[in-house]
């Protein structure tokens, strides 16, 4: 069977740095979890999920689920944003969720939102059942043995993003302040030391209406920075009768993704994707799944009703 090592738990002290947010090839339909200036946008109250499977057949491969609330709020002049991640690779497990706010400032072609948050995580090693390449299980090693740690961090997020009819787009940042936390020490060893890492994103897209049919295009593109590291993703896909969709993303020098969805309802819709790798990991395992599933409702509040009451009193 197939396995993923990961050296960083060989070294101690650890010191743990990287692209720490997780992936989705269907970033177009969570963008709140990438930027916090689309709470509040849409004007409906949209609860969406995601569930990742990436590199199956590999040992220890991210498994990711990932849960969006975005509900506007006229009395606050905009909307809050709710997104929860459990992320496990291997023995990490690390679970957060971002509390965001946004702005939102109706113009003449669209709205702006200005959206600020808050990250809460809490990261997890648990290496007892760890087995290294030379079979021995991590608990005989007393250089992992009884790790299984957490450790807990409180971080920021912040973005501008603009919609209109046909155009969207934004700018953001996770992971702002890249606080620290360490993870306790072990057998008298030095703790595992994890910081955050700070993110930028650059997300936009275009939707064209091909004149004469009931189809219609939308590409889009995000772009991940992070730590040294880049990813880009661009994707083209067409929408038929805003019924049903299919599309293509290059991420590049890692892997292709196509997907499929289905509007369901007015309000509820399903994707799924599926991932080819590009990279060297081609040839050592299969591919990554991907389904979305997402509900949009509005709650109508009828206005208050006027006229004339009578008091008994002064009948």
């Amino acid at each position: 069977m197939k396995k993923i090592y990961l050296i960083m738990v060989l070294a101690f002290p650890l010191f743990l740095l990287g692209q720490q947010d997780v992936q989705f090839s269907q970033y177009m339909f969570n963008r709140v979890y990438y930027n916090p200036g689309v709470a509040g946008s849409g004007g409906a109250i949209c609860i969406n999920g995601l569930h990742r499977s990436q590199w199956v057949g590999f040992e220890g491969a991210p498994i990711t689920q990932n849960i969006n609330i975005n509900a506007p709020f006229k009395k606050l002049h905009g909307g809050i944003g709710l997104s929860i991640v459990n992320d496990q690779i291997g023995f990490f497990n690390n679970i957060s969720a971002r509390l965001m706010y946004g702005y939102q400032i109706e113009l003449s072609t669209g709205s702006l939102g200005i959206g600020l948050g808050a990250s809460f995580l809490n990261n997890q090693i648990a290496s007892s059942g760890w087995i290294p390449s030379d079979g021995v299980n991590g608990a005989l090693d007393p250089g992992v043995y009884g790790l299984n740690e957490t450790g807990f961090q409180v971080d920021g997020i912040f973005g501008i993003y603009y919609e209109s009819q046909n155009i969207w787009g934004g700018i953001s940042s996770t992971r702002v302040i890249e606080s620290s936390t360490e993870v306790g020490s072990f057998n008298g060893l030095t703790s595992t030391l994890i910081r955050n890492a700070r993110h930028y994103y650059l997300m936009g897209g275009y939707n064209w209406a091909v004149p004469a049919s009931n189809w219609e295009l939308r590409p889009s593109m995000l772009l991940k920075l992070a730590s040294g590291s880049t990813t880009f993703d661009i994707n083209a896909m067409g929408v038929y009768n805003n019924k049903f969709w299919g599309g293509v993303t290059y991420r590049l020098q890692d892997a292709v993704a196509v997907m499929i969805g289905w509007q369901a309802t007015p309000g509820f819709k399903l994707g799924y994707s599926y991932d080819v790798a590009t990279s060297a990991l081609s040839t050592r395992g299969g591919g990554s799944h991907e389904i979305m599933a997402s509900y949009c409702f509005k709650i109508v509040i009828p206005p208050p009703t006027t006229g004339s009451h009578k008091n008994p009193r002064f009948l």
